[in-house]
């Protein structure tokens, strides 16, 4: 009999045993006998019986399906996680469906709006920088209440209670700050395009907090916004004429880069005159001239974690946890040629 043609019905025919049982015996139901399990399952084996997944989420009303939705996907950051969450679902059995918020609360609400109806079980987010700025986080409850629990990751927020799983950005900015002073370096600047993010804000929390307890207040925070990075060029460039400049923390990536270029065109050596780390260890950074010295945010276990805390509660039935837990993971600094360490 060909695999094609096996099915739940003509496998309890072929046992003598009902179709319920059957069923039990193949999810190892504590109701069913050892030794008929067994029996059942062999037969099955035999017979390459593969269950009918569609049927069956159908009747637990299951998509087994899970949303995603990330800010940026040209990120490689972002690009990693994917990739793990991709990776973990995929072992358990799940699906997942990519939306880009773009940095967009509008697109960001309209995702959730779209995949909550029916397409999947529950979301994985990391949060967009104007649903930050506009404090408004009402979709995301929204999805909760409809019973799709939501998990998120990096960009996260203390007004929906929900699992979460970031890295310590205050503690590896902190410790970025504290090499560069360390190194010899005086006059630190910090450089964000992610200012009002969760993980922005702590990452200058952890700049501004090294400087005070370094230098003990000699040295004066300095942050730099990058909206615009065409206009940051002119305003960096006007900054370094007027400002002494011999270290530089950037929020991520490709403000790391980026800076680290404009100090270049302006007549500074990387790193004998300014040394710069940056956050994400990705493509950029390992190939950079000079190669960026960075914060390893560990983004493909990010996303496993992330995974796995949604499919747990898909798999558990704990949609509505009396407790959620909030999993930090450690990061570590991966030096390259665009610092000097002593």
């Amino acid at each position: 009999m060909s695999n094609q043609m096996m099915t739940l019905k003509k496998l309890a025919e072929l046992s003598n045993f009902s179709v319920s049982t059957v069923s039990k015996a193949l999810a190892d139901n504590p109701e069913i006998s050892i030794k008929t399990k067994n029996k059942i399952k062999k037969l099955a084996e035999f017979y390459n019986y593969k269950p009918n997944i569609t049927a069956k989420n159908l009747k637990e009303r299951k998509t087994r399906a899970i949303g995603v939705i990330i800010p940026n996907i040209l990120a490689h950051f972002f690009a990693k996680v994917l990739s793990g969450i991709e990776k973990e679902a995929t072992e358990k059995g799940y699906n997942i469906i990519t939306c880009i918020s773009d940095e967009s609360f509008e697109k960001e609400v309209k995702s959730i709006e779209m995949l909550a109806n029916g397409s999947v079980d529950g979301f994985i987010i990391s949060i967009s920088k104007e649903t930050f700025v506009k404090e408004n986080y009402k979709h995301l409850q929204g999805a909760i209440d409809k019973g799709l629990p939501i998990s998120m990751f990096d960009r996260v927020t203390d007004k929906v209670y929900c699992d979460k799983v970031v890295i310590n950005d205050f503690q590896s900015s902190y410790t970025a700050t504290e090499k560069l002073i360390k190194s010899g370096c005086k006059n630190v600047v910090f450089v964000t395009p992610i200012h009002h993010t969760s993980v922005g804000l702590d990452r200058v929390s952890g700049y501004e907090k090294a400087l005070k307890d370094i230098l003990k207040r000699k040295g004066k925070p300095k942050v730099l916004v990058i909206e615009d990075y065409q206009k940051f060029t002119d305003s960096f460039t006007a900054f370094l004429k007027d400002n002494k400049v011999d270290g530089v923390v950037a929020a991520d990536e490709l403000s790391g880069i980026y800076t680290m270029n404009l100090l270049i065109g302006a007549g500074h050596r990387v790193p004998e005159d300014v040394s710069v780390i940056g956050f994400t260890d990705g493509i950029l950074a390992g190939n950079s001239n000079p190669p960026l010295t960075t914060i390893d945010q560990r983004a493909v276990e990010l996303g496993k974690v992330a995974a796995n805390n949604i499919i747990s509660r898909l798999e558990d039935n704990q949609k509505e946890a009396i407790t959620y837990e909030t999993t930090v993971l450690e990061t570590y600094l991966i030096e390259r040629g665009s610092t000097k360490f002593k």
